[in-house]
């Protein structure tokens, strides 16, 4: 199937094009440039709306679409009591019925937000066998997006090697795909002990890379220095854990030796900023991260879906942080942008990020009427003060027209969302 975007504004990540044109091929961008130089048939006249490469979410929790307006009792004074009253209560509550619809409703909320393609970061003690697959159904083949997914493997019950081997067998059976792949999921180093490490370190053997949560919260850091007599990275990489392109989320407590480490083996930092002043934790300190040469990519922890307003939240995080009004520039939003984008290439063999011949055909239509004159120079800007706020008219996913004017294509939203205010009333009455 071939087709024309026609008289849009286009961001192709290399240039900023006026009014021009974007034509697709199957799954490929196959051309794109101005209208001045078109004359071809157009398929769709987007009457000056905005073309950009759709957003890559580099950590989240797909399931967690269950807890809003979810009630328990509820009174942590550190985070790890956080998850003991509501997270680890919620993900031992899950069967094959909430992963699937909690997959659907989250696909929706990604879709209206422009995102294409999520890194998934699953949990569900009591139904692991298969977890991936319902998750792989429900996002890629159904409502038509990316992921990568992983099972979140912990000793906080006992060791799981069923755990292990999900993670396994879904990474083996994806691996080839540019639609979905597989990780090993670990959940924090303060859940996991040395048996789980070693076993983790047998079947990556150095190769298949890991999904984990580093010092989110403080006691995560001083468990391994008091029990293990290392810092969490140290830690990991005694057992070789190290692997290129593994994700490393939070890295809230961490110390510039690891950050190096985590540089050195060629790994990714995802940072959440809304997740992290949520459960307060701290902010990920992104000058820290650069200055010891770590790549940073953009994840949301399973709080909100929206990269955009994300990436504004990140940048006013860090000012404060810092006390400087010019702790963090577009031009530092950006590189952020484009390590998620680099994380997503190398994990689904894809190109990303661009709008440029032979990459990925992930497309996002947005509604932005700007009210001063907007370039590439100053794109960045656009997006952080106006971009942020505008709804997301539609998406193309490797091609194919996932939502077009705020209507979803690929599944029946109000079915969804009908259906899941259905099970996660069961599924609360049961917790």
């Amino acid at each position: 199937m071939a087709y024309t975007l026609g008289n849009a504004m286009i961001y192709t990540g290399d240039e900023f094009i006026e009014k021009g044109y974007v034509t697709v091929e199957d799954e490929k961008i196959t051309d794109v440039g101005r209208m001045d130089f078109f004359h071809n048939r157009m398929d769709r006249d987007l009457n000056g709306k905005l073309v950009m490469p759709a957003w890559v979410n580099a950590h989240t929790h797909v399931y967690s679409t269950l807890a809003t307006g979810m009630s328990v009792e509820f009174h942590p004074m550190t985070f790890t009591e956080i998850l003991r009253q509501l997270w680890w209560k919620l993900d031992k509550s899950l069967g094959a019925e909430e992963i699937e619809i909690s997959a659907m409703v989250a696909a929706a909320n990604f879709i209206h937000n422009g995102v294409a393609t999520i890194f998934d970061h699953h949990s569900s003690p009591n139904h692991i066998k298969g977890s991936l697959d319902i998750l792989k159904k429900a996002m890629v083949d159904l409502a038509g997006m990316r992921g990568v997914f992983c099972f979140e493997t912990s000793d906080r019950d006992g060791f799981q090697m069923n755990a292990l081997e999900e993670n396994a067998d879904f990474y083996e059976k994806n691996k080839d795909s540019t639609h979905s792949s597989g990780m090993i999921g670990l959940h924090a180093s303060f859940t996991l002990s040395d048996e789980t490490l070693e076993r983790t370190s047998e079947i990556c053997d150095g190769k298949i890379p890991i999904h984990v949560h580093v010092a989110e919260g403080i006691e995560d850091e001083l468990d391994s220095i008091n029990n293990h007599n290392a810092r969490i990275i140290e830690r990991f990489d005694r057992y070789n854990l190290l692997i290129e392109n593994s994700i490393y989320a939070h890295c809230i407590h961490v110390n510039d030796e690891e950050i190096r480490l985590i540089s050195k083996k060629n790994g990714f930092i995802a940072v959440n900023p809304q997740s992290n002043m949520n459960n307060a934790v701290g902010i990920p300190d992104l000058y820290r991260f650069k200055k010891n040469g770590a790549k940073v990519a953009l994840g949301n922890d399973g709080f909100g879906f929206s990269p955009a307003f994300d990436l504004r939240l990140l940048a006013l995080s860090q000012k404060h942080l810092n006390e400087d009004p010019l702790a963090f520039s577009s031009s530092s939003l950006k590189d952020t942008v484009n390590a998620s984008y680099e994380l997503a290439i190398n994990h689904l063999g894809e190109k990303f990020g661009k709008i440029k011949p032979g990459f990925a055909a992930d497309l996002s239509v947005i509604d932005y009427a700007p009210a001063t004159p907007i370039t590439f120079k100053n794109f960045y800007d656009h997006l952080f003060f106006g971009i942020t706020e505008t709804p997301i008219n539609s998406l193309y996913i490797a091609g194919k027209p996932v939502m077009i004017d705020g209507e979803i294509k690929t599944f029946d939203e109000r079915e969804i969302r009908k259906t899941s205010r259905r099970i996660a009333d069961k599924l609360w009455k049961k917790m």
